[in-house]
């Protein structure tokens, strides 16, 4: 071992002499200064990553919060800002802007999705789909206990112009009646075709055309067509046809013919009351939606020249009868549709709905008569109109509201329930012809409804019916000169009405409601009429006199009871 260790020192020694006289060389310094400028520009490449990470995690953070609120994947996959040129913090960011970036395409996806399966589900409850289209089956089951004070004869739908005096046998009788005629049934398609929005509505109840003998057993109410249009909306237009709801029926907002967007009362008499003018006719018309506020229309509905048994012919005349509705002949010698306009404004005064509306009327009639001492038919036209303002306001948002209208014609009684005729048929000074002539008439309601809860409502409206007197000596009765002849003259009928009043109280109680299965209500109207007519005989009473109680149970479908959170009647 000694010889190996002289050996190993033998050929070290000259390379350790060696190697200490080269560290003694000058080139030691310049190694320093390399290493100092290395150690520099180390801390500057740190210090650059540094800044690098805290931008990167900063976008990383934005990206976090816009995938959670699923925004666009084209938004969420933009390149990210190049940060240095190697450094290895580079490679860790994109890691991260990958991830980010699958993570919002994931949501994207997963709301897209979610929104696709929700949207076939997005249909009123108690509809159906057909196809692209939607069925709502609406209406309700009614059980009706009416009592009236006198004997009106009416069923469900008061006879407003004929109530009986209390001088007469039915004005001194008391009636009672439990129908469930009221009871409807409604069907709504609701489609959009190349860019138009259709609507088509059919709704029919129990009050059609019954025979004398209806309540004998089996109370074989009829059924009857109430509606039956098809709405079609592009852009600001709107055309309707098919039988609706009169214009001049006064609107809670805007034109739109569905009940629930008409002011025609809680009241459930099917005539719905004094001083509210309405038809349910066939009608074509078109409305232009100038903004969310103004809508304007003009339309054509099916006319009715309408006398009833109220007034009286000339002697010679009396065959012209048969040309008018005299309340037996169906088929009234109509000259030409009524032409009615309307104009709305809606708008929202601290919450609270605010509607106007104008209606104008333009009516007339026509009939055929062969002057006496001549062989030829002669054709006599007459024109009338009228006009209609209405409102409603909120004055508690969603909880009272105040409604209000106004109507004056000459010729208007076709919207008046019956009360009172259109026109008279006059004859000349020698008796030989004959002329037409139109019967002023007018109507005003106005009344407060309030929805005390979501589950009671109650209401109070005033209504009047008016028509002025036309009256003339019957110059061609030879019998009995200067017979007076027309409507309202002296020593007419009392049936000649002047004036119509009613005040009416209404209680709807909702005892129970579902979204899916419907609702369940009771409701109480509480009505007083008066009548007055133009002439009162001697010893006759002076005015005709009801009270009339509307006591009920109705289960409503849940199509229609999704109006009740807005209107508590489903009309």
């Amino acid at each position: 071992m000694k010889i190996v260790y002289c050996v190993f020192a033998a050929l070290l020694g000259p390379g350790m002499m060696l190697a200490q006289s080269s560290s003694q060389q000058p080139v030691s310094s310049q190694n320093n200064n390399d290493l100092t400028s290395e150690v520099k520009a180390l801390r500057e490449a740190l210090l650059q990553m540094q800044k690098q990470v805290a931008a990167q995690q900063q976008e990383i953070e934005a990206l976090k919060a816009q995938s959670k609120n699923s925004v666009t994947v084209a938004a969420s996959s933009e390149p990210l800002p190049s940060h240095g040129n190697g450094v290895g913090g580079d490679s860790v960011s994109s890691k991260f802007e990958s991830t980010i970036v699958s993570a919002g395409a994931t949501v994207q996806q997963q709301a897209t999705q979610t929104q696709g399966r929700s949207k076939p589900e997005q249909i009123p409850l108690g509809a159906f789909r057909l196809g692209d289209s939607i069925l709502e089956v609406g209406g309700f089951v009614d059980l009706e206990n009416i009592y009236r004070t006198t004997n009106t004869q009416s069923n469900i739908a008061t006879n407003l112009g004929g109530f009986p005096y209390g001088n007469t046998p039915p004005g001194r009788v008391s009636e009672f009646r439990t129908t469930a005629q009221f009871s409807r049934l409604s069907l709504k398609v609701h489609d959009r075709f190349a860019g138009s929005d259709i609507i088509s509505f059919v709704e029919g109840d129990f009050s059609g055309n019954d025979s004398s003998g209806v309540y004998q057993s089996a109370n074989p109410h009829t059924n009857r067509l109430r509606l039956y249009f098809m709405d079609l909306k592009r852009g600001k237009w709107e055309i309707l046809g098919g039988q609706t709801w009169s214009w001049l029926t006064p609107n809670r907002e805007g034109t739109g013919p569905i009940p629930s967007d008409l002011a025609i009362t809680y009241n459930e008499d099917q005539s719905l009351g004094v001083g509210v003018p309405y038809t349910r006719a066939a009608e074509f018309r078109v409305a232009y939606h100038l903004n969310e506020h103004w809508t304007f229309g003009v339309g054509i509905e099916d006319p009715n020249q309408y006398i009833g048994g109220f007034a009286a012919l000339p002697a010679a005349f009396t065959s012209v009868g048969s040309q008018f509705d005299n309340g037996t002949q169906v088929g009234a010698a109509n000259a030409f549709p009524d032409v009615l306009s309307k104009a709305t404004y809606d708008n929202e005064f601290a919450h609270r709905h605010f509607h106007a509306e104008v209606t104008g009327l333009f009516t007339g009639a026509h009939a055929s008569a062969m002057p006496l001492g001549s062989s030829s038919f002669e054709t006599h036209m007459i024109v009338g109109g009228g006009g209609q303002l209405a409102t409603n306001y909120d004055l508690m948002c969603d909880k009272l509201v105040f409604l209000a209208n106004i109507f004056w014609s000459d010729g208007g009684a076709h919207y008046l329930a019956a009360t009172g005729p259109e026109l008279v048929v006059r004859p000349n000074a020698a008796g030989t012809d004959i002329s037409l002539s139109m019967v002023h008439a007018g109507a005003g309601s106005a009344g407060f409804e309030w929805r005390a809860t979501q589950k009671q409502a109650f209401a109070i409206y005033y209504g009047s019916d008016y028509y002025g007197r036309n009256f003339f000596p019957d110059t061609t009765n030879a019998a009995h000169p200067g017979t007076i002849i027309g409507y309202g003259g002296p020593g007419s009928p009392n049936t000649n009405n002047r004036a119509i009043q009613q005040v009416t109280f209404d209680w709807l109680q909702t005892l129970w409601k579902h979204p899916r299965y419907g609702a369940l209500q009771t409701y109480t109207q509480y009505s007083y009429l008066t009548r007055a007519p133009w002439a009162v005989a001697p010893g006759d009473p002076k005015n005709a006199h009801l009270s009339m109680v509307y006591a009920g149970l109705r289960y409503v479908l849940p199509s229609s009871a999704s109006t009740l959170l807005r209107v508590p009647y489903p009309n």
